[in-house]
């Protein structure tokens, strides 16, 4: 009787952690901090930049400074998407590999770009999920 015992409290014990766990917690999902209204505001202000310097270089696309500033901007928006706590996994993974590959359209060799896009397959490839298309 005392061994049966034992695993109906192991098992209480893990409940509640998953469910705290789930709920956010005090560090948020997977051990993150939750997300504060900074994080918000950071990635919004960024948003709007991304916005800007796409729709600068639509207006002149063979401008080799509205390229620029929009691979430099995307490579920042698309990195901060990828690792916000605001965005949710399903979510903040497909947006970034999206951005990412705007900006490599115009700009196939941009660092950040080039190395979140890979790392990004690569999660997807290792999960055996299929990868976004957009």
């Amino acid at each position: 009787m005392k061994y049966r015992s034992i695993p109906a409290i192991l098992l209480i014990v893990l409940a509640s952690l998953s469910i705290a766990f789930a709920q956010g917690g005090p560090m948020g999902r997977m051990g993150q901090a939750a997300p504060t209204a900074a994080d918000k505001a950071k990635l919004d202000k960024l948003e709007k930049e991304y916005n800007a310097a796409k729709a600068k270089l639509a207006k002149a696309p063979k401008d080799k400074k509205a390229q620029k500033n929009f691979t430099d901007i995307g490579g920042l928006y698309g990195h901060e998407v990828m690792l916000s706590p605001v965005l949710g996994s399903k979510v903040k993974y497909r947006k970034a590999l999206h951005i990412y590959r705007e900006v490599l359209k115009v700009d196939p060799k941009q660092p950040v770009a080039k190395a979140d896009s890979d790392q990004i397959i690569s999660i997807y490839q290792s999960l055996g999920r299929p990868i976004p298309k957009d």
